[in-house]
């Protein structure tokens, strides 16, 4: 059974990292976040493409209603192509003693159409992604015109490769690399992954293409609980 979650963001503590991200240009609901890993995934999921919606704590399982066991998930991730992604956020050291937990909750999950992954500090702080990921963020509020957007879609309009690189694409819409920046902090243009500002690379959209689970998973360099790695990438 799942049933509504009641449970609400702890107080602060010198344990834990507890606060909100405000994100008004991508869902009127802040997302909560109880520790730097769940920050990290949240602000990488901000910039992911296919990702629709972010809900903190969305539901409880019920994993055994006689002995009042149930489980509640950190995030319930909701995909372009529909699908419904239960996202848990744990230190690689603590998923392994989980796995029988984790093996109960993906299967219940799976009954009702959700699928279930985990997330560690291997995949949300490699290379620097939080890093590259708060700077990026950082352009949220910066003003650009309609007309400069207007440009930069043009010139993204006119490329024939699948990507380009912000510099590139700064000199072809004559603008700022602050202007792409911001239109990438607020997903109006995306990226084709998390790099260094000075490295990004811009993709083209494609009519018709929604990215799913399986384009999440390179994303983040994970995959659906039980399965191998890499997921094989379809869209």
């Amino acid at each position: 059974m799942i049933v509504n979650s009641t449970r609400q963001v702890i107080t602060r503590s010198p344990h834990k990292s507890v606060g909100l991200i405000n994100c008004q240009h991508f869902q009127p609901q802040p997302v909560v976040y109880e520790s730097q890993l769940e920050r990290a995934l949240v602000q990488q999921c901000l910039l992911c493409p296919g990702v629709s919606r972010i809900v903190a704590q969305p539901f409880r399982v019920n994993l055994d209603p006689k002995k009042n066991r149930h489980y509640t998930p950190d995030y319930l991730i909701e995909l372009d192509d529909g699908s419904f992604l239960v996202v848990e956020v744990k230190i690689l050291r603590r998923i392994a003693k989980l796995e029988k937990r984790f093996n109960q909750i993906n299967e219940r999950l799976s009954s009702r159409g959700f699928s279930f992954m985990t997330a560690d500090e291997t995949q949300l702080y490699c290379l620097d992604k939080e890093k590259h990921v708060k700077e990026i963020l950082r352009y949220v509020n910066w003003q650009v015109t309609a007309e400069l957007k207007k440009a930069v879609l043009q010139a993204l309009a006119e490329v024939s490769q699948t990507s380009i690189s912000i510099g590139e694409l700064a000199t072809q819409a004559q603008c700022a690399k602050e202007d792409l920046l911001h239109l990438i902090a607020t997903r109006q243009i995306f990226i084709a992954a998390i790099t260094p500002t000075s490295d990004l690379l811009i993709t083209i959209p494609t009519l018709g293409v929604t990215h799913g689970i399986n384009f999440f998973s390179h994303w983040f360099n994970t995959a659906l609980w039980g399965s191998d790695l890499p997921v094989p990438q379809t869209t």
